[in-house]
């Protein structure tokens, strides 16, 4: 009969330790992340610089178009109306 003032031994089985929590989003566990490998990115920034790079490509395109007198017209997309001479 059970001492009731004393706890039950555990058996052998119940005294093996815990194992480590694991994130289910990580496979390896051994090494921890290295915050300086993936820089923090804002995804507006880079919508910023991909539109500010497009706009200097097409600015460079206009640029060296007037300077070979290369005539912008309607068969350039984005191009305004034909001027008459």
């Amino acid at each position: 009969m059970p001492d009731p003032g004393h706890a039950p031994e555990a058996s052998p089985a119940a005294a093996a330790p815990l194992p480590t929590p694991r994130s289910p989003y990580s496979r390896d566990t051994n090494t921890p992340l290295d915050g300086a490998a993936s820089p923090l990115v804002r995804p507006y920034l880079v919508a910023v610089e991909r539109e500010q790079a497009r706009q200097s490509r097409r600015r460079l395109a206009l640029v060296l178009a007037a300077d070979f007198g290369i005539d912008l017209d309607r068969h350039v997309v984005g191009a305004e109306q034909v001027v008459a001479c």
